[in-house]
């Protein structure tokens, strides 16, 4: 009998072309990338004394939730001053040491001063370092659990983390100009049945940022990065990083308007069966300044937009005031 010839896998399609820029209504003729030079924020925390200060105070503020890490790394402007990873990693080294010290301050209370200088203080310092290993392992379990980079993870918050927090949000409101954090859900499940709660926000429009730099508003939007897997029979035909999505922008009435769209029909189609997994979304965000033009840049399913304040714009503008 005559030998099958092996099956032969279809050819790689070649990437599809880069798509040309978008330009909207409204939008300055100016580059996004010399007009974020121009307007990058530039608040008390990128001065030298604030730096400095902050870079010393890295192993207590890695105890915040991992939004303010952000919001406090935004604003300081550099990675080697304050870091959400640099600063989670050295918290969870100190709280090594201060569990263990607040375990030795227990002891103390209990047994009295001569336990600090008997064999059973080896134990309160043991279960302190214990405690916080565990929690800093808890902490870093996305890297540790499902293998993501560094720029993917989210950090959490120390046990203390979140009345931190609340003392430090004045201060933060001030000093780092958020007008509005993104919605980070809490997680419950981690399984494949269960949508993924960031994820989730990301499909109806609701993960966005914006801060306030004076003279303009940054608004940086995520867009959805995978497509839902819940066991659909033709998940296996569908990849499994989601399209770009295709978007539209607009100045209107005081609000700025963001319209995304998925342009994959096959996955539109599956929509419908799958629940929190809207085709489109609409958000809708109400500015406190007058704005008269923005530019925009979308890169790797990342929406970030200039909204430049009225009398801002100068010779950067085209076309009619919105």
């Amino acid at each position: 009998m005559a030998e099958k010839a092996p099956s032969q896998k279809p050819a790689a399609q070649a990437p599809p072309p880069p798509k040309p820029p978008k330009h909207f209504p409204g939008e300055l003729p100016t580059g996004f990338p010399e007009l974020l030079r121009r307007f990058e924020k530039k608040g008390p925390l990128t001065r030298t004394l604030p730096r400095l200060f902050i870079f010393l105070l890295q192993p207590f503020l890695g105890a915040l939730p991992h939004q303010d890490k952000k919001e406090l790394e935004r604003a300081v402007g550099s990675s080697f001053v304050f870091s959400a990873a640099g600063a989670t990693g050295l918290n969870i080294l100190l709280d090594m040491v201060l569990y263990s010290l607040v375990l030795m301050a227990v002891a103390v209370a209990i047994a009295g001063l001569g336990v600090l200088f008997s064999q059973r203080i080896n134990h309160y310092i043991l279960i302190g370092v214990l405690l916080g290993f565990v929690e800093g392992a808890y902490r870093l379990r996305e890297g540790i659990l499902k293998v993501k980079p560094a720029e993917e993870m989210s950090f959490g918050a120390a046990a203390y983390g979140l009345p931190l927090s609340f003392a430090l949000r004045p201060f933060m409101a001030q000093q780092t100009g958020v007008v509005r954090k993104s919605v980070v859900p809490v997680d419950g499940f981690y399984a494949k049945e269960f949508a993924d709660k960031i994820e989730r926000e990301r499909r109806y429009g609701n993960a966005y940022s914006i801060e306030d730099w004076g003279e303009a508003y940054f608004l940086r939007m995520e867009f959805p990065k995978r497509v839902p897997d819940i066991g659909l029979p033709v998940r296996s035909e569908l990849p499994d990083e989601m399209p770009d999505y295709d978007y539209d922008l607009m100045l209107k009435d005081g609000h700025f308007i963001v319209k995304g769209r998925c342009p994959d029909e096959r996955i539109r189609k599956i929509s419908s069966s799958i629940a929190a997994f809207p085709p489109e979304f609409t958000t809708s965000i109400a500015v406190q300044e007058k704005v008269e033009g923005f530019s925009h840049r979308f890169e790797r399913k990342l929406l970030e937009v200039l909204l430049l304040k009225e009398g801002k714009a100068g010779g950067d503008r085209e076309g009619p005031h919105l």
